[in-house]
């Protein structure tokens, strides 16, 4: 928008950001959805030394508006094993109240965000991996149910409870580093499962605790795509969910993907559905918050940092 957004970012006065959010959306990739990351902070000893104890638990938000305007994405300086790539970005978010009040953010829930602090993290997708069709219905089924689809999204009209499943025997993922999607449904269900085969087989099984989808809104799923034995986060209406992520056998990522399938429970009628959508793997930048430039009514500046990243080719030549 001219006159909003110039050379040096945006300019000084009165600014809705959720206007110029909508309105630079769909012109231009600096005004997108990003996660916001925070790592559980562990309690200390009385020597200040980190304990096992969680005092706070992550947190792993999708959906926060922002506008990225990167100085250097990255500048490929390398070190040991090619890992250590710069980059700097200024970064523009909502203020603070109207984060809160964002429904993943709801500070009646969630007590513990007050505010963007340094060094919390604002996850941008820097390519799609492999977006999983969800135009049409090829390729997906399920055995308990009728698969359709708008265009946009699919739709399991369901007869029971069981599974959505997406077979693709093709694609090679070993690039992306994170998994996002929408899902919805017309009654209650319990997501008891979201499972990743390869081709050899092999199973990547993300298990939420007691996480329900709730009828007639989309709930974003946005978690890192990491073999290991290890945990992350599903946050709705401000309240976490523990996601355990486990591996049998062993994951190979060079491997190409074979199944991807959503395992549901709740099942009451003929008229339960269950839909999913944008639903793809996708490569990350973690943008780190370095310093808080300009705080106004309208919005917040970050001068935020790309500490880290990795040389994909290198990665596929050692795997």
């Amino acid at each position: 928008m001219p006159g909003l957004i110039g050379s040096q970012g945006v300019r000084p006065g009165a600014l809705n950001m959720s206007r110029v959010f909508r309105a630079l959306r769909y012109r231009t990739e600096q005004a997108q959805y990003v996660v916001y990351n925070r790592p559980a902070i562990y309690k200390t000893d009385d020597y200040g030394v980190p304990s096992g104890t969680v005092g706070s638990p992550e947190l792993l938000l999708p959906d926060l508006q922002a506008i990225v305007r990167p100085a250097l994405t990255a500048d490929y300086s390398q070190e040991r094993l090619g890992s250590n790539i710069i980059g700097a970005a200024r970064i523009y978010t909502p203020n603070i109240t109207t984060i809160k009040n964002y429904d993943n953010f709801n500070q009646n829930n969630n007590g513990n965000f007050n505010e963007i602090e340094g060094w919390d993290s604002l996850i941008t997708n820097y390519r799609t991996i492999f977006d999983v069709p969800t135009s049409g219905a090829a390729n997906w089924t399920a055995d308990a149910g009728t698969i359709t689809s708008d265009g946009e999204s699919i739709t399991n009209t369901l007869t029971g409870n069981g599974y959505l499943r997406y077979t693709a025997t093709t694609k090679n993922i070993l690039e992306a580093d994170r998994l996002r999607l929408k899902i919805k449904t017309n009654f209650t269900t319990t997501l008891t499962s979201l499972v990743l085969t390869n081709i050899t087989p092999k199973t990547l099984t993300y298990t939420p605790t007691a996480l329900t989808i709730p009828s007639g809104e989309w709930l974003t799923i946005d978690v890192p795509f990491i073999s290991g034995t290890t945990s992350s986060s599903i946050y709705r209406d401000g309240t976490r969910y523990n996601v355990v992520v486990a591996e049998e056998g062993g994951w190979d990522y060079e491997d190409n993907m074979n199944l991807v399938q959503l395992n549901y429970t709740g099942y009451g009628a003929v008229t339960d559905t269950i839909q999913v959508k944008e639903l793809e793997f996708y490569k990350s930048v973690s943008w780190h918050v370095h310093s808080l430039k300009d705080m106004t009514d309208g919005y917040l500046i970050f001068n935020c940092v790309r500490t880290t990243g990795r040389y994909d080719s290198r990665r596929r030549a050692e795997e």
